[in-house]
């Protein structure tokens, strides 16, 4: 910075304290021209929220303030990248600001969209209609998400007491012109292998039956995964909709490759005998795979058309045109 920047002993306390310098002098480059404007304020406004009894009479303003500075600053910087066409990633916000964001909240204050907001947006579309769903049936289930780093994450799993039975469950909400990768078939074999029971619930409109029939081998599916995904990783994307897929199938090649030695097999079966055997109190073991059609249908025939309307406008609309008045797309529900 060429011009110097004058602010108050609370900041200059907690900089020093923290050895934040290089840090401050990294926001003060983001915020530019009016840094000092944006000093000044950060000033006024910590010692407002403490007179306001918003923040603690004995907190650190210095830290208040410096917070506030690093968050404006990581507004600019989203916004600078953008301008620039560049995607600004939470490491980048972390090195350059101190800041700890959620990449879509960042992105919303800055007054733009974070491509993670339609994935969030669609997944929990997903989640609230089947979940509704699944309550309608079995109201005496319970249900838990696990967390990342648990091992094997499936979205959603279905617990029942009385007769004991388990279920884990998987969302893919992408628009129905993405076919359903083999990737996430194996993902949905791992799901089946540790819990006896899994179903895929897809806004694909193709189901993996007629390529691979009652018996899902992991070796069939990495060979021709790998293949077809291949295929699709090496062309051109031009559109938001092609850069997706081509994002969505190196993905899956990763995922492909690194399980490439399993030797994993298991039953493709029906939603509709999955849910007559959970009804029986025995789930079967196995996969099932449910279509997008299949599940506004479903959806439908449970009397969720508000529901079945917003799986049939995650398959048909592209995703940045993707909204909802009514479900979060900032984080991730479950």
């Amino acid at each position: 910075m060429g011009k110097r920047i004058s602010f108050g002993a609370p900041l200059r306390k907690h900089v020093k304290r923290y050895n934040l310098h290089d840090k401050l002098m990294s926001i003060f480059n983001l915020l530019g021209q009016d840094a000092q404007e944006v000093v000044d304020w950060a000033q006024k406004e910590a010692q407002r929220r403490r007179n306001e009894g918003e923040i603690s009479k004995t907190s650190d303003l210095g830290k208040e303030i410096f917070q506030l500075l690093g968050h404006t600053a990581a507004i600019r910087l989203v916004q600078n990248n953008h301008a620039r066409g560049r995607l600004t990633t939470k490491s980048e916000v972390k090195k350059r600001t101190g800041q700890k964001v959620e990449m879509p909240v960042l992105y919303q204050e800055a007054g733009l969209r974070h491509p993670q907001e339609a994935r969030n947006l669609r997944h929990n579309i997903f989640h609230e209609a089947f979940h509704a769903y699944i309550m309608n049936l079995f109201p005496d289930v319970s249900t838990s998400v696990p967390s990342t780093g648990e091992g094997l994450t499936p979205d959603l799993m279905v617990h029942h007491k009385d007769p004991d039975w388990t279920i884990s469950v998987e969302y893919k909400g992408y628009r129905s012109i993405t076919l359903l990768s083999e990737s996430e078939v194996l993902k949905g074999m791992r799901y089946q292998e540790a819990y006896g029971t899994a179903w895929l619930v897809t806004s694909s409109t193709k189901s993996v039956r007629e390529y691979y029939g009652q018996t899902l081998s992991s070796t069939k599916l990495v060979e021709r995964g790998l293949d077809r995904l291949g295929r699709i990783a090496k062309r051109r994307a031009y559109t938001t909709e092609q850069k997706e897929n081509r994002g969505i199938a190196r993905k899956g090649i990763s995922h492909l490759q690194k399980h490439e030695d399993s030797e994993l097999k298991c039953k493709l079966i029906t939603a509709q005998e999955l849910l007559e055997s959970c009804k029986l109190g025995k789930p079967l073991r196995g996969l099932a795979i449910t279509t997008g059609m299949e599940f506004a249908e479903m959806l439908r025939g449970a009397g969720f058309n508000n529901h079945a309307e917003n799986v049939l406008r995650i398959m048909k609309t592209p995703a940045r045109k993707i909204h909802s008045d009514t479900v979060t797309s900032v984080r991730l529900i479950g």
